[in-house]
């Protein structure tokens, strides 16, 4: 019989992706959501289904609903589809571990994978050194660290998620063109936080699979869009032959950090060769569908390592090219509106051997799902700011302000700075 991995995190990319991969494996996958429609229910290669609640909302009602989910003993492996899902379960994994392989490392590796300050040290021996950076544990540290690397900066926390009240509460990565911005900014940010300098440079996307302190799996592509266009996540990305020297510069990174399993690196490549690390995914990501498509199918090799199986290394394929749906449409809106119209064109200028985020011929649901997902979304939205009848005057004066755009020039390295996914 086939062996049953669990998954959580249904609603992402990321999943979708690795669901796919698994059930093209031969796994059977459980799919735990958070709310309905969640695309990976709707996919074909789902085969049991499943809601709990969210851990950002409620880390222990999330582990209580694993923790009886798995104790039936029919599942072999958990896989977690974000950080959240990955900090809960790595902190209660007592509770969990007897009932399944988890694969993590001790728990203060997984805390030192999320956590960016430790990524910089790293990543500065292995030879990859992350953009100039300043940790800040208040506003007028921040000040400071941006007058000395110049406007625009990167402002990021030390940890994508922190502890607030029961759950987990997400902070994310914003360019900051000025003081004033800075200043707005910071109040969002539990100290310590990161001020980083941007750099000029082209996008580099590194992912594989590690274990043993072997990489099982390899995976480099090149990652010319994004949404949103600056600071926002891969839109489309084409898999190219590894770079020489990179496949083990990120080996001994891994094993400096003492990480183990599925990952993604988000790298600056400068015009002079030089690579950078920016951030970590050490789990499951948004285009993971891409490397399955080039011929390393990340999440099928980590479970049969495993699960005590011997996988043949691979190198994923060149030439193989991925597109998020949404997100393309989107960046093409937005180059429209600035009349930048050959940008905008080369958005939907067709490509061979492309593998889309939601969509597949043989498995068209999940496509379906997403759509209906953010139509709900947008009526709740709209529902939410229609001004009452009673202050619709009030309502319509009011403006709100949109942060000044970078120079032409300077936007390519403020989306970069930004870390897509």
């Amino acid at each position: 019989m086939s062996s049953r991995i669990v998954i959580t995190d249904a609603e992402e990319r990321a999943v979708l992706g690795a669901s796919r991969g698994l059930a093209s494996a031969g796994y059977r996958v459980c799919a735990v959501a958070r709310y309905r429609p969640a695309a990976t229910h709707w996919s074909r290669s789902c085969a049991e289904r499943v809601l709990l609640p969210d851990p950002r909302d409620s880390v222990p009602a999330f582990v209580e609903g694993l923790e009886r989910l798995l104790a039936s003993g029919r599942y072999s492996a958990l896989l977690p589809g974000s950080d959240a899902s990955l900090r809960a379960i790595s902190d209660h994994r007592d509770r969990l571990d007897p009932f399944t392989k988890l694969g993590l490392p001790p728990r203060d590796v997984v805390r030192t994978c999320l956590d960016k300050l430790a990524l910089l040290r790293a990543a500065q021996a292995a030879g990859l050194a992350s953009p100039e950076s300043r940790s800040c544990a208040n506003r007028s540290d921040a000040t400071d660290a941006a007058a000395e690397l110049g406007y625009p900066v990167v402002l990021k926390p030390a940890s994508s998620f922190s502890r607030s009240g029961g759950g987990l509460r997400q902070q994310g990565v914003v360019v900051v063109g000025d003081a004033k911005a800075l200043a707005r900014a910071v109040r969002d940010y539990e100290p310590p936080f990161l001020v980083q300098r941007f750099e000029h440079a082209s996008f580099l996307s590194c992912t594989g699979v590690i274990a043993d302190g072997r990489l099982l799996a390899l995976t480099t592509s090149r990652v010319p869009r994004f949404w949103p266009a600056i600071a926002g996540m891969h839109t489309f990305a084409e898999t190219v032959a590894v770079p020489e020297g990179l496949a083990e510069r990120a080996r001994r990174l891994l094993n400096t950090l003492g990480w183990q399993g599925i990952f993604q690196f988000q790298m600056l490549e400068s015009r002079d060769g030089r690579f950078a690390v920016i951030d970590l995914n050490p789990r499951v990501f948004a285009s993971i569908t891409l490397d399955a498509r080039a011929g390393a199918n990340l999440a099928a090799v980590w479970c049969d390592w495993l699960l005590g199986g011997c996988p043949e290394p691979v190198l994923a394929r060149p030439g193989v090219r991925y597109r998020w749906e949404e997100g393309e449409l989107c960046h093409f809106a937005w180059q429209l509106r600035r009349a930048r119209f050959r940008a905008a064109a080369a958005v939907l200028a067709p490509h061979r051997r492309v593998v889309h985020a939601w969509f597949r011929v043989r498995d068209p649901a999940p496509l379906f799902a997403r759509a209906l997902y953010l139509a709900r979304r947008s009526l709740s939205d709209l529902g939410r700011r229609r001004p009452s009848q009673d202050n619709r005057g009030a309502a319509d004066n009011v403006g709100t302000p949109l942060p000044q755009e970078p120079a032409p020039n300077e936007r390519a390295a403020v989306v970069r700075a930004g870390s897509g996914r």
